[in-house]
């Protein structure tokens, strides 16, 4: 009996290697595509760490909402791996729209986590071509949005008008857009806890995100550097912004040490870095907004930066529609409210800056005795400084 019990294993283990599929990946040049309606692009399928024998069919398998009359794109027929281990497909455009085009077999195993390629249609080139313009314009905008309030706080030698929770709450929150941007686009254990966790997805971080959030923090840390050597009157950050910003510090301390015990991943860490971004980027405008409205003024506070913050914004939420109009991808939109939200809401506030600036409050000179007054005497509630022209 004890015998027949070692045969009886023996041949089951004889059927699990007699059935085992050899692990094998399928690798696609280019492993993304971006392609118009009616156009035709060729893509290598490379068959990679398999040992099995030759032929070896590859099939196609489409994460498609459309039906087959109506796909993405024209069907891709089966191909067959024989001597070589290369194969050309060729890819045609038939309605705009995302795709996810799937390798399977039945005679290695494939992964449909790696072994897939993404497929871009677009409706028309010219508008795609004109969505690079408009992404171009809204980066460099926002870019040297930060300069104006430099430039004229070295020109006046102060930084009387400019508000300190808002300079505050500024840093933290790139600071915190930062360390997002950094571990994501350049921590592979990060990158593929995010693949894990969207196994079709792609990286929501690109270069000119970490350069623009890196350099933010720069331009807020020469402003800052600026409030201490310049004139600011009695201006200092708030115990409302000093609360706001030290309970996001401790909620971020306590998330890492919490990370490092592992029982946080490092991607949820970083999420929770790019929640404290978004919280202080709806409230962070508030404080200058008050404090220009009990000064009855806005000099001081540069009406530049507000003007490029705008043109940015605006043509932010343009690329947003014309990306949504062109690869038919409304939920881009609309299916991320939080995005959308925070573009209006920014805008909404360089409006009622700008109002402030060029109609209730319109600014002038100070005159020659304002100048002559003490620094202390020149705060921001001065009634000097909060004359309207």
């Amino acid at each position: 009996m004890h015998l027949i019990s070692i045969f009886r294993i023996l041949y089951v283990l004889l059927l699990i290697t007699l059935t085992k599929q050899d692990e094998s990946v399928i690798s696609f040049k280019p492993s993304s595509l971006s392609i118009i309606i009616g156009q035709h692009q060729s893509v290598t399928v490379h068959l990679v760490k398999s040992n099995v024998t030759f032929p070896v069919t590859i099939a196609f398998q489409y994460d498609d909402k459309l039906n087959d009359t109506q796909g993405y794109i024209d069907l891709i027929p089966d191909i067959t791996f024989t001597n070589a281990t290369s194969q050309e497909i060729v890819i045609t455009g038939r309605h705009e729209g995302h795709l996810i085009v799937i390798a399977q077999s039945s005679q290695v195993n494939l992964s449909s986590a790696v072994d897939f390629i993404l497929i871009d249609i677009a409706r028309s080139r010219v508008i795609d071509v004109f969505i690079q313009i408009v992404g171009w314009i809204y980066f460099i905008a926002w870019s040297i949005s930060f300069y104006p309030q430099i430039i004229l706080n070295f020109q006046r030698r102060s930084v009387i008008g400019l508000n300190f929770d808002f300079l505050a709450l500024n840093i933290l929150g790139h600071s915190c857009y930062s360390v997002f941007n950094l571990y994501m686009y350049l921590s592979k254990n990060v990158q593929q806890q995010y693949y894990a966790k969207h196994p079709h997805g792609v990286l929501p971080v690109l270069l000119n995100d970490v350069i623009f959030s890196c350099h933010a923090v720069f331009a807020c840390v020469v402003t800052v550097i600026q409030c201490l050597f310049f004139d600011r009157g009695n201006q200092r950050v708030s115990y409302v912004a000093r609360i706001i910003g030290g309970v996001c510090i401790v909620f971020l301390l306590i998330s890492t040490i919490v990370s490092t015990s592992k029982h946080l991943s490092t991607l949820d860490l970083l999420y929770f870095f790019s929640y404290v971004k978004l919280f202080i980027t709806i409230i962070k405008y508030c404080p200058q907004a008050w404090m220009n409205f009990k000064r009855k003024s806005t000099e001081g506070w540069s009406i530049g930066n507000i003007l490029l913050d705008f043109t940015g914004g605006l043509f932010s939420l343009l690329q947003m529609f014309l990306l949504a109009s062109n690869y038919d991808d409304w939920s881009s939109i609309f299916g991320s409210p939080t995005k959308l939200g925070l573009g209006l809401f920014s805008i909404l506030f360089d409006i009622l800056f700008i109002v402030q600036h060029y109609i209730l409050y319109r600014t002038h000179k100070t005159t020659t005795k304002a100048i002559n007054l003490p620094n202390e005497e020149l705060d921001e509630n001065s009634p000097i400084l909060s004359t309207k022209s």
